[in-house]
């Protein structure tokens, strides 16, 4: 099925949600207006499109200090109309504009190998004092590793944890954020 992603052309949430992946991303970074099955009419740029629930997450202009965000869930989505495309010369910037939006700032500290390496050995000392099997991993010996279930890169922090089991990623995530001097610590 081809993808409908001319401007001011209507396409029916029916057709909208039988998309594949590879269609459904030729809306993402485009002003769209989306009407629901309550009559609504909501509109903004589309940020992302989750493939599960066929929702789309809407950002509104950029030009306001608030910027809204919201959520149309797929079952909702009667129709969906591409109202305006960035033109090409600037569409880097609004890319990144919005992905920024939804990440963490990314005035990311700079870390001395010194720092990096204090910062690992302090880790993983509080994992050892919690029972937590780790080891030093990687290549260079720059990860943690608990069980090969999930490591830790650089700089060590909560975020930095890769995992696919979901409860092993969420313990040692919430163990870290309560590390004592820990910046995220409440």
């Amino acid at each position: 099925m081809a993808a409908y992603t001319d401007e001011n052309v209507a396409i029916s949430g029916d057709v909208f949600r039988l998309f594949s992946p590879t269609e459904w991303r030729k809306y993402v970074y485009k002003e769209v207006l989306v009407e629901s099955s309550d009559k609504k009419q909501h509109k903004g740029w589309v940020q992302t499109i989750d493939p599960v629930s066929k929702s789309i997450v809407l950002v509104g202009s950029q030009c306001k200090e608030n910027i809204p965000v919201q959520v149309v869930v797929g079952h909702a989505i009667k129709s969906i109309t591409i109202l305006s495309v960035v033109e090409e010369h600037l569409l880097e910037d609004h890319r990144l504009w919005l992905d920024r939006l939804f990440t963490k700032s990314t005035l990311q500290p700079e870390y001395s190998s010194q720092d990096l390496l204090n910062r690992k050995l302090e880790l993983k000392s509080w994992l050892e004092r919690n029972r937590v099997p780790v080891q030093v991993s990687g290549d260079d010996g720059e990860l943690l590793s608990i069980s090969d279930a999930l490591f830790i890169q650089p700089p060590y922090e909560a975020e930095n944890c890769i995992s696919t089991n979901e409860i092993i990623l969420g313990r040692v995530q919430a163990l870290i954020n309560s590390k004592p001097g820990n910046s995220d610590h409440t």
